[in-house]
């Protein structure tokens, strides 16, 4: 849907599916964010290369949502892309980093 320049384009979305799908994506992004957090915490991936493992993760889920979950981001969220790419990842971030650090301290402990 295409609309003119300078046009208010808000009123094509309907409000209820814009606030379920970015419930759908915040979940997502959580459950993907404990996992990657656990997975590095796990291997035991500390400093710079636990933050790149998470840049990696994060990319790698932004693109298989665009990619497979999403035909048109612009259809399904206001922001289009860029919402599915860069919004949220503080909070994936602190999931991330409770996670690591929960297990990170419980396998490497003792070593």
């Amino acid at each position: 849907m295409n609309s003119a320049p300078g046009q208010d384009n808000t009123h094509q979305y309907v409000q209820g599916y814009v606030m379920h799908n970015n419930k759908q994506l915040q979940y997502i992004r959580s459950c993907f964010a404990a996992i990657a957090g656990s997975v590095a915490g796990i291997l035991g991936l500390t400093n710079w290369s636990g933050f790149v493992f998470y840049a990696m993760s994060w990319s790698v889920l932004s693109l298989l949502l665009l990619l497979i979950k999403t035909s048109s981001p612009s259809q399904h969220f206001v922001s289009g892309w860029k919402g599915i790419v860069f919004e949220g990842a503080i909070n994936g971030l602190l999931s991330y980093t409770l996670f690591h650090t929960l297990l990170y301290g419980l396998v490497h402990l003792y070593q």
